[in-house]
């Protein structure tokens, strides 16, 4: 009985503590506040060499081995930057039978060590890493005539269509623009490939001579006698004309010229 007293009275007190509305104790939590740092990073321009890519698909964290025309690896032949051509495939017009009527030849597809990736279309790759944005030019001039070391192939001419601009996927520089179809004349001026305004071409670009799925086989047209794909984008016109010595190598140099002069300004 005096147990059941107790406990009554203890339930009437707690009830009327609530009543009467006694604070209930609550456990407060330390703010420590909050504290700011800086992140940040600058950029120099770079001179490294950048070498050449797939120009299918242009990416150089993921570079090529390109072979010239002698099957040799042909790359980090490249200027120097932050402003640079870093490759130009070399033109191969094979071997061709002496033939007294008009004729136009087809140069060898670009070709890659161990075939990977497989023959692309023949290409001119630049790299501006300046960090300015200051545009650029890229021109191509012939001096001389194909010689063969004793007498010029006369009425000859390199020509090249179809040039097309490409640079990485999801870039956000402004667009380079590819030039016009270029006939090569020994002697004169330079012709525009590939140019970029001001506040354009940043990265790296390729100037694609046609289209790599639009290469063709030829049958016997190789310096070793075998079969070729070939890019018909680049050609040689020879006239019927033009004497042809048997068993001489008719060759000439194309000079590429990069220039910081801004497209909207070049000549």
């Amino acid at each position: 009985m005096m147990i059941s007293s107790i406990l009554k009275s203890t339930a009437v007190l707690g009830l009327a503590a609530v009543g009467l509305g006694a604070a209930v104790p609550t456990i407060a939590h330390a703010d420590g506040g909050s504290y700011t740092t800086d992140a940040g990073v600058t950029f120099t321009p770079s001179t490294d060499p950048t070498n050449p890519v797939d120009p299918g698909n242009v990416d150089p964290s993921n570079p090529t081995n390109p072979v010239g025309p002698d099957g040799k690896e042909d790359g980090g032949k490249g200027t120097q930057g932050p402003l640079s051509i870093d490759y130009v495939s070399a033109f191969d017009f094979g071997q061709q039978k002496i033939s007294s009527a008009d004729q136009t030849y087809y140069a060898k597809a670009q070709s890659y060590k161990n075939g990977s990736p497989a023959d692309t279309a023949l290409f001119a790759q630049v790299t501006d890493n300046r960090g300015t944005g200051a545009g650029w030019t890229l021109t191509v001039q012939q001096a001389k005539q194909l010689n063969n070391g004793s007498s010029d192939l006369k009425g000859a001419q390199i020509s090249m269509a179809d040039l097309n601009a490409a640079t990485q996927k999801d870039s956000e520089a402004g667009a380079a623009l590819a030039g016009q179809n270029i006939t090569l004349i020994p002697g004169e001026g330079a012709q525009t490939v590939m140019s970029a305004t001001n506040g354009a071409g940043q990265g790296t670009w390729v100037t694609r001579m046609g289209d790599t799925d639009n290469l063709i086989s030829e049958t016997g047209t190789a310096n070793d006698g075998s079969n070729r794909k070939v890019d018909k984008s680049v050609s040689l016109f020879v006239p019927g004309t033009s004497n042809k010595i048997a068993a001489a190598k008719y060759s000439t140099n194309l000079t590429w010229t990069l220039t910081d002069t801004p497209a909207n300004s070049a000549n």
